[in-house]
């Protein structure tokens, strides 16, 4: 009976995910792909991925940073008839994992973008669960609403997740392995060094020798392939950019924020105070995925923690980039790991409506977000719950 009650919450909360994530794809009208979509019914900010390897390549690099000029290109390209307020903000060694799928067609690059992410999610979980979990487990995640977030913004939060999996599960053990995937992970930096520092803190620092080295490798190479200049502007004008959207709180350009300080701000709070908000979160979230790591961060329960804490540790993150943590999440709340918080549950539920929750003004995200971060951890590290239905139920329920 207890099996059956717990089979029948799981497939409720599945189907509630699926319901949440259709409604949110079909609420940005996917059929109108000169609207908020571009050019394909998903994949909105693979624009920026697909467009800013090309114009480097053509030598009108320069044109990055120049926003009226780029947002006229995306324009003429698409066959838009308003500025979609895009910019390509992502250091230049990423566009050595761009410039690839640049090379195609807009379409077909983005329907390959997109399997290529939902495939490395798929690799992230069976490496999560050591073996070859379930049909329906791999379509949960990869159909998860934080994974559906990814796919609307064309997001590499895929990538992004399996590189995390092994960087975490290898570093004890395979150092060298682990640096390649923190290289990896590098293209995302401010999530990188939340990544390092956790493992730095928890003892695992040779990992980090490697990662450094691969890092400077890539940027090396783009160096080389790009020109000196695309780093310099980075630099020099991208990042001073993009911490000005903010320190300087414009809401519009971080709306789909997840974090306690853009709760904070959108609130009406103060910004200092705003700031020791998520000073203390981030203090928080460190400890718990030190605690996390230091307990073995082989299960999903311990990994989420690790995850969670890196991307709630940040001023600003994004809504897609809860993808990252989608293998683990995913898990976590369907049961795989005894105990998942309803706070835990809501956040993986509501993800994809970020945008449409802002409308409304309501951030409650960076609430949910940083509070399944301390809800998990503090159950992680607390004393241990009876064990709950373990694979063969989660299997079934999938």
């Amino acid at each position: 009976m207890t099996t059956q009650i717990v089979q029948r919450r799981q497939l409720a909360v599945l189907a509630g995910g699926g319901v949440v994530s259709a409604a949110s794809w079909l609420l940005m009208a996917p059929w109108n792909v000169h609207g908020w979509f571009i050019g394909a019914p998903l994949g909105r900010d693979f624009v920026n991925f697909w467009l800013a390897p090309r114009l480097v390549m053509a030598g009108q690099g320069a044109m990055l940073i120049d926003l009226p000029a780029y947002a006229e290109t995306i324009r003429a390209t698409f066959g838009l008839a308003r500025d979609p307020g895009l910019l390509f903000v992502y250091p230049p060694h990423a566009m050595l994992l761009f410039a690839p799928f640049s090379m195609l067609p807009f379409l077909p690059a983005v329907l390959l973008w997109t399997a290529f992410n939902l495939a490395c999610l798929a690799l992230a979980t069976r490496l999560l669960l050591r073996g070859a979990p379930a049909r329906g487990i791999l379509l949960a995640v990869c159909l998860s609403p934080p994974a559906v977030a990814m796919m609307m913004y064309g997001h590499f939060g895929g990538l992004l997740a399996l590189a995390t999996t092994v960087a975490v599960l290898e570093a004890p053990r395979r150092p060298l392995l682990a640096g390649l995937c923190m290289a990896i992970l590098s293209m995302k930096p401010q999530f990188a060094c939340a990544i390092g520092l956790m493992l730095f803190c928890a003892g695992q620092w040779r990992c980090l020798v490697f990662g450094v080295g691969f890092s400077l490798v890539l940027a090396v190479v783009s160096a080389g392939l790009f020109g000196i200049e695309v780093w310099q502007r980075f630099v020099m004008i991208t990042m001073p950019m993009q911490s000005s959207f903010v320190t300087g709180f414009d809401a519009k350009m971080i709306e789909t924020a997840v974090t306690a300080y853009f709760a904070a701000r959108y609130s009406g709070v103060a910004a200092p105070l705003a700031w020791a908000i998520q000073g203390v979160v981030a203090a928080v979230s460190l400890a718990c995925g030190v605690a996390a790591l230091r307990r073995g961060a082989g299960e999903p329960g311990c990994l989420l923690v690790v995850v969670l804490g890196a991307l709630v540790m940040q001023p600003y993150v994004s809504h897609y980039d809860l993808a990252i943590a989608a293998p683990a999440l995913t898990l976590v709340v369907l049961g795989r790991e005894p105990g998942a918080a309803p706070v835990t549950v809501a956040a993986w539920l509501l993800t994809p409506l970020a945008r449409l929750l802002i409308v409304f003004d309501m951030p409650i995200l960076g609430v949910l977000v940083p509070g399944a971060l301390i809800a998990q951890g503090f159950r992680l590290l607390g004393p241990k719950e009876a064990e709950a239905p373990r694979q063969a139920t989660l299997d079934a329920a999938a």
